[in-house]
């Protein structure tokens, strides 16, 4: 009889972050998936990163997660988004080797205490005992039954998935892979809230069969900004990407096919992501567009297959070879894998709680796109804290929660607890209102203590870290310490008011035209602090947000005690340009009469609640 502290069900993202985390903090630990070589698998876009999710990325990896190694070892090129605006909208986002990221997920968790199992979940066991019910193990196709004390299921697209391409249907949770009917009616017979969403991916395509030079071609960065605060430098190839466009002839086959889309014939009623959404959707939605942008990305370093983001698609096999030849550059394109739509069971989030433990069963947790959410990056962050949580209260110790103040992670945790989710939950910026705290290059300072003190940081994070952090107080100390009055800025070049305000070198160093050289040449001693450039850099963008920091707290402050500021029932909600499309229909739909009743509704985000305030103030 097979006995474990933490089993986890599902390889993915979600799943191997849960597993390395209970396996760091100390638990003994098993990883189940249908098959091992599954392992590692992108089953989507082979990409991570980007605006919200690079955030993310970072935030893991702090917390001592594997999916920022991973992607820096994996990585053929490297981006930072937005780089032309401010630092804390910018997000790292790399294309990604899928047959080099799957072996190095592999080689981390073999290196790792957890203990792989082949097979397929057919039942979890649970036992009531005065009044609650709770975990005991599992039923497997191949071991038979397994114990544990703490389950994390994390099953993505697989709970009842069903695939769709035109007239056609089949029961998978992803292309080649078979579904989990026999887990998904575990929930149905323990009264949870499950509901479908539905994804989708495009066809792959050739790569040799692809007209590049009529393409736009898209480089990466001159210098790639890794995503690990382990990785020193990325050295590896940089490879290029290109950008194509659809055509009016693109969106004529498309329309002259939609009584054959399962989108459209009534096949698929559940919902998919808004911000990533099939191409037939785009057409439909879009019919003033004569083009949609397709980015041609490269799923390995041979290039011999490419990814074409932008044209999800669940039409016929016809449709999808018809419409591609009348892109530029595909004109001669052969098809390897058609796109499809899956779609499938998820759990309302609000039956977990803010650690990811159901609120219906003890020590059963969800993570991953089973709480309807979508994305590697959103799953991965759910798998971290769910592996933690269920690690430590196997030893009674605190529940790790991220408040919304301290990250990205708590932005989504937080969003999904309320639950009511009708379409799949994408990370972005502007879901946090504290998002000029949470930068992407200052996430160790928000959170590798935590992860020390808890035991999911390494030995090589946690010397970095200290030793960074000492540099920090240091620089930190002595840049409050030297303050001079604006003439002898303004004497080393510095446009500056010469109020005689006497100013500290921290403070100048957080102005826009100032820099780190401009500072030293004033005070030559800050040289002796030995700082690297990436040091050099957080803190100039530390000093540069500083002042904008406090006036931040004081518009969330402002928003706690106007929530019952009444709205007028004409407000124009479509007016107010800081709301996503998201939440100008969820506020549309629901019509609240007060800003207090518009940050309670569900899908509302305190950062969406407070635009509103300034747009209604205004």
């Amino acid at each position: 009889m097979k006995k474990y502290d933490v089993l986890i069900i599902g390889a993915g993202h979600a799943g191997v972050e849960a597993a390395i985390a209970s396996d760091r903090i100390g638990a003994k630990t098993a990883l189940i998936s249908f098959k091992k070589s599954d392992l590692g698998v992108m089953s989507c876009n082979p990409a991570m990163g980007g605006l919200g999710k690079g955030h993310l990325i970072r935030e893991i990896d702090a917390m001592g997660g594997v999916i920022g190694l991973a992607s820096d070892h994996s990585g053929i090129q490297f981006r930072m988004l937005n780089r032309t605006r401010g630092e804390a909208v910018q997000g790292p986002r790399a294309q990604i080797d899928r047959d080099l990221y799957k072996e190095n997920i592999q080689r981390i968790v073999r290196n790792s205490g957890v203990e792989l199992v082949e097979g397929e979940v057919r039942n979890i066991i649970t036992e009531r005992k005065s009044g609650n019910e709770s975990i005991i193990g599992v039923e497997t196709s191949t071991v038979g039954k397994l114990y544990c004390k703490k389950l994390v299921v994390t099953t993505g697209t697989f709970l009842s998935g069903v695939i769709y391409r035109g007239k056609e249907k089949w029961k998978a949770g992803r292309l080649n892979a078979r579904p989990s009917f026999d887990l998904a009616k575990f929930f149905k017979s323990k009264k949870y809230q499950t509901y479908r969403l539905k994804t989708g991916t495009p066809p792959r395509l050739e790569g040799n069969s692809i007209n590049f030079s009529k393409c736009i071609v898209q480089k990466g960065d001159e210098t790639p900004i890794p995503f690990s605060f382990l990785t020193k430098s990325i050295d590896t190839k940089q490879y290029p990407c290109f950008i194509t466009h659809t055509n009016q002839n693109t969106h004529k086959i498309i329309l002259d096919n939609f009584q054959n889309s399962p989108l459209f014939d009534g096949s698929i009623i559940s919902k998919g992501p808004r911000y990533c959404p099939s191409i037939e959707d785009k057409v439909k939605r879009f019919e003033g567009k004569d083009k949609h942008q397709i980015f041609l990305e490269p799923e390995t370093r041979c290039g011999e297959l490419i990814y074409p983001n932008g044209i999800s698609t669940s039409l016929d096999k016809n449709a999808q070879q018809h419409f591609l030849r009348t892109i530029n550059g595909l004109e001669h394109v052969i098809v390897k894998e058609l796109g499809y739509a899956v779609e499938y069971d998820c759990v309302d989030s609000n039956e977990i709680e803010l650690t990811y433990e159901s609120k219906r069963i003890k020590g059963l947790y969800l993570a991953g796109q089973i709480n309807g959410t979508t994305g590697y990056e959103e799953a991965a962050a759910q798998g971290l804290l769910a592996g933690i949580n269920a690690a430590r209260s196997l030893a009674k110790l605190n529940e790790i929660v991220i408040d919304r103040s301290q990250g990205y992670l708590g932005v989504l945790t937080s969003d999904l607890n309320k639950g009511g989710l009708v379409e799949p939950y994408r990370m972005f910026t502007s879901r946090a209102e504290y998002r000029l705290l949470l930068r992407a290059d200052n996430a160790d300072e928000r959170l590798t203590d935590l992860a020390i003190k808890i035991g999911t940081a390494e030995k090589e994070r946690k010397m970095i870290w200290v030793n960074k952090k000492k540099m920090l107080k240091n620089a930190l100390e002595k840049l409050i310490s030297l303050k001079a009055a604006p003439q002898k800025y303004a004497n080393a070049g510095l446009k500056i008011n010469l109020d005689g305000k006497k100013r500290s070198a921290f403070s100048v160093l957080g102005y826009k035209e100032s820099s780190w050289d401009l500072i030293e040449s004033v005070w030559p001693e800050l040289k002796s602090l030995k700082l690297d450039s990436v040091t050099k850099k957080q803190i100039k963008t530390n000093a540069f947000y500083d002042r904008y920091v406090g006036r931040q707290l004081l518009e969330i402050d402002e928003l706690r005690k106007e929530t019952e500021l009444k709205l007028h029932e004409r407000v124009d909600f479509e007016k107010c340009s800081g709301l996503s499309n998201e939440i100008k229909e969820i506020l549309r739909r629901n019509k609240p009469k007060s800003i207090g009743e518009a940050r309670r509704l569900t899908g509302m985000t305190p950062a969406a609640a407070s635009i509103l305030l300034r747009f209604v103030k205004k």
